[in-house]
């Protein structure tokens, strides 16, 4: 599409639960050169409040007769995951621009198949990774690419919510619609920000540690995901909707030969003559604010990708190989030994 001979993007939301209400559709309002034009979601009251409440003209209880009746230049999807597939094949079909919620699909070969539809269609397929888009984030992936502290061989990050007896959404826990439990739901973008930040390494093996402690539902609640690289990088990731603790955890530690890099809260820090130097900018924004532009920033690369201006910064073929690596940590929780990953 040309960004020059276009006027605003004609955008369509589809599913209306917490993340579009909180996050999305205020990103969506922000970017000045998008018309949200349709919400499409099967609870009709739910949608025509938030309809209401956002000022958006149409409202649809099914993505086929939305995309009869409207002319998109582009669809985001927020579903529960196992809709994510089917939505992302009939969107792509249509050659609209898609941008799916994480995760892509439930699986490798679901992921697969919708980037082959996006090559088949020439059109764009991006993947809700609005972690990349964090300012600190782009600043610890910039001081990682000058090599600043050094080659990295340890990653530990971790989202780990605090105690409450409250069940997760009914969809969440159920693994038809979901996929799995914690891992892939808080533990996804977690692998995903470790794989994208050391510029997408082969796995080389995975372990998984899981438990259902809180909730006794089919799916895990809390998880413990140890991984190694081809480069002997290990990355270990712990999650949990539910543990013993006071307050939420959510960390994410890079370890280098010559230093470190933190997030939540942003700190880095280098060996320069034999001596550990804070090397942190002053903070800027606290960290909601931080967190609600992540998803503006997600959006606004999504018009530009559309228009032809910009690179998609999380492209769908790169949720295939962390399906690749989420299956084999599925794998590993069901038959509890380590799988080594090939290609």
């Amino acid at each position: 599409m040309n960004g020059d001979t276009m006027g605003n993007i004609k955008m369509a939301l589809v599913g209306t639960g917490g993340i579009s209400q909180i996050y999305r559709i205020p990103a969506i309002k922000k970017v000045s050169d998008i018309d949200l034009v349709a919400l499409c979601d099967i609870d009709e009251s739910k949608a025509g409040f938030i309809a209401d409440k956002y000022q958006v003209p149409n409202i649809y209880y099914d993505i086929q007769t939305m995309l009869r009746k409207e002319s998109l230049d582009g669809i985001i999807i927020c579903t529960p995951n196992s809709f994510h597939y089917p939505m992302a094949f009939t969107c792509l079909e249509n050659k609209i621009p898609t941008l799916v919620e994480k995760p892509l699909a439930l699986n490798e070969s679901q992921a697969r198949r919708l980037v082959e539809k996006s090559v088949e269609k020439n059109t764009p397929l991006l993947v809700g990774m609005n972690n990349r888009f964090r300012d600190d984030v782009v600043l610890i992936n910039d001081f990682l690419k000058d090599n600043e502290i050094g080659t990295p061989f340890y990653i530990k990050a971790g989202w780990l919510k605090k105690w409450n007896r409250i069940p997760q959404h009914q969809w969440t826990t159920d693994p038809k619609m979901a996929g799995g439990g914690v891992i892939i739901d808080l533990g996804l973008p977690l692998i995903d920000l470790a794989l994208w930040l050391l510029e997408h390494p082969r796995v080389k093996s995975v372990r998984t540690f899981s438990y259902n402690m809180a909730y006794q539902k089919e799916v895990e609640d809390s998880a413990l995901v140890v991984i190694e690289t081809q480069e002997k990088v290990t990355i270990t990731v712990e999650v949990s909707w539910c543990l013993h603790l006071e307050k939420d955890m959510h960390y994410f530690h890079i370890f280098g030969e010559k230093g470190s890099a933190f997030l939540n809260p942003l700190r880095l820090s280098k060996e320069i003559h034999d001596n550990l130097i804070n090397v942190t900018p002053k903070p800027v924004q606290n960290k909601l604010d931080l967190f609600k532009k992540t998803y503006e920033n997600e959006v606004k690369n999504f018009v530009k990708v559309i228009r032809g201006e910009e690179e998609a910064g999380s492209p769908g073929k790169d949720a295939v190989y962390l399906m690749h690596v989420i299956d084999a940590i599925y794998e590993s929780k069901k038959t509890g030994r380590q799988v080594d990953i090939t290609e």
